[in-house]
């Protein structure tokens, strides 16, 4: 897979993060991700069961640059809602099936990955 492979929107379809000993725990979000032809990203991801007291809890919200190298897309943030996310590098593993991109996290350290599930938009 290459850059290219990416360029495209695509509406969230929840994630879920998958445990060394096999549980599975599903996210619901209500999310956007945009890769553009000239090597950008823009990600936006919010818990659809937010509280409103509470609206930032879980709001994942970044630009910055993108790179396909050994496999994997890695994400340098230059924008972000969180300010300590600035200058980092979120890398995940791309896979598709039709029309159904998932990105994959490398295992944390208990041995667990996150998938996130994007499904291409038509062009507008």
């Amino acid at each position: 897979m290459n850059a290219q492979d990416l360029v495209g929107s695509y509406a969230g379809r929840g994630q879920e993060y998958l445990a060394k000993d096999g549980s599975v725990r599903r996210v619901p979000t209500s999310a956007r991700i945009v890769y553009t032809r000239e090597g950008m990203v823009m990600a936006v991801s919010t818990p659809v069961d937010r509280v409103p007291t509470r609206m930032a809890e879980g709001v994942v919200a970044y630009a910055g640059r993108y790179v396909m190298k050994d496999g994997k897309v890695r994400h340098h943030i230059e924008v972000s809602f969180l300010p300590d996310r600035v200058g980092k590098t979120v890398v995940r593993t791309p896979s598709f099936e039709g029309n159904l991109l998932t990105l994959t996290t490398d295992p944390d350290a208990t041995g667990g990955v996150q998938k996130i599930y994007w499904e291409r938009l038509p062009a507008a």
